[in-house]
């Protein structure tokens, strides 16, 4: 076990991105979960096409392209406001809020969606990623911050959907999961921005899928048929298919030679942060 003392330095290594062997440990561990995860898929996939009598089926058509699901806040989050903090269920379109460069921009629509679940079933993904009280960097959120898995968290100027963030210790996929229901609200502006949710940047509605909320009506009624998205204001980096499983070997090898991108010495960070609360 980890003395107080290795722990510390751990955490101060990873505060100013160096990579730990903590870091290799925990990435080493994942990818291996990772890996044998695709070989059951893989086993499972060959024992079903082996018994298989009929011919096989054509060949499906590629996949149409969706948009990437809603960035959304849980209900009774707090948004910094023109006016202080306001739970986001209060503001109102024309409301002015406050962007990370210190402007304030009007609210041109606020749409909202509720999502529920049976009883027998769980999240599976369509929960609300907790992000806990000084996750990210010992100062943000102020508070427990709900968003959707795919709402992007502002750091190290790039964008990043929380569900890339999540350690199952400070930064939690489907939280909440008691409730039956969840009620998301999203916070539209002129531009792409990023606002103070619970003292964190993360970011404002990109308009990338207008019609997954129940009062998108309203919004036709008041501005017509949605536009294109809006332009991002960075980067954003998630992971896609194979690239996560590259990640986690990248953390790996990292103490002997570090080759991480951004996402994954972010990803890095917030973990060592958490593994080192959880053995204080």
């Amino acid at each position: 076990m980890d003395s107080p003392s290795d722990g510390r330095s751990s955490l101060n290594a990873c505060v100013n991105g160096k990579a730990t062997l903590t870091t290799s440990r925990r990435s080493f561990i994942a990818g291996w979960k990772l890996c044998a995860g695709a070989a059951l898929g893989l086993g499972l996939a060959g024992r079903s096409a082996s018994a298989q009598t009929r011919p096989p089926p054509a060949p499906l058509p590629p996949p149409t392209p969706t948009p990437r699901p809603g960035s959304c806040f849980l209900a009774g989050t707090r948004i910094q406001s023109a006016q202080g903090e306001v739970c986001i269920e209060e503001l109102q379109i024309g409301d002015g809020v406050l962007t990370i460069s210190g402007q304030i921009k009007q609210i041109k629509f606020i749409g909202h969606r509720r999502v529920s679940r049976e009883p027998s079933q769980s999240w599976t993904g369509a929960g609300s990623v907790k992000i806990s009280r000084f996750a990210i960097d010992g100062k943000a959120p102020h508070s427990d911050l709900y968003v959707s898995a795919w709402h992007a968290i502002y750091i190290d100027s790039i964008l990043i959907p929380a569900k890339y963030l999540v350690n199952g210790v400070t930064i939690v996929a489907d939280a909440k999961p008691e409730a039956l229901s969840l009620t998301y609200f999203h916070i539209e502006l002129d531009t792409h921005e990023a606002i103070l949710a619970e003292g964190l940047a993360v970011e404002s509605f990109l308009r990338d899928n207008p019609h997954a909320f129940d009062n998108a009506d309203e919004y036709v009624r008041l501005y017509g048929s949605p536009e294109e998205p809006l332009t991002p204001f960075a980067p954003y980096v998630p992971y896609t298919g194979r690239q996560e499983l590259a990640s986690h070997i990248r953390s790996a090898l990292a103490p002997v030679y570090d080759f991480r991108k951004p996402i994954d010495k972010v990803r890095d960070r917030i973990a060592d942060r958490a593994e080192f609360a959880r053995a204080a």
